[in-house]
């Protein structure tokens, strides 16, 4: 039986590797250079997100999204 309440931690790194299996999915890697450029940037994305405010996220939001959201 699995227990479901519990909760599953996930870093930075497995977050990435989601990110570019989702990508992957998606869309085509011609090179295997392609697979590591694509990780990196989806890494690098979620380093920026982890040190910005949620101010300085909001103002990359258009501007109907952040109507919604007030």
């Amino acid at each position: 039986m699995i227990n479901t309440a519990q909760t599953i931690e996930r870093n930075k790194l497995d977050i990435a590797l989601e990110l570019t299996q989702l990508h992957l999915n998606r869309y085509e890697a011609n090179h295997p250079d392609q697979l590591s450029e694509i990780y990196a940037k989806y890494y690098a994305l979620l380093e920026v997100l982890d040190v910005s405010s949620s101010d300085q996220l909001m103002d990359l939001l258009p501007d109907e999204l952040k109507q919604i959201l007030d």
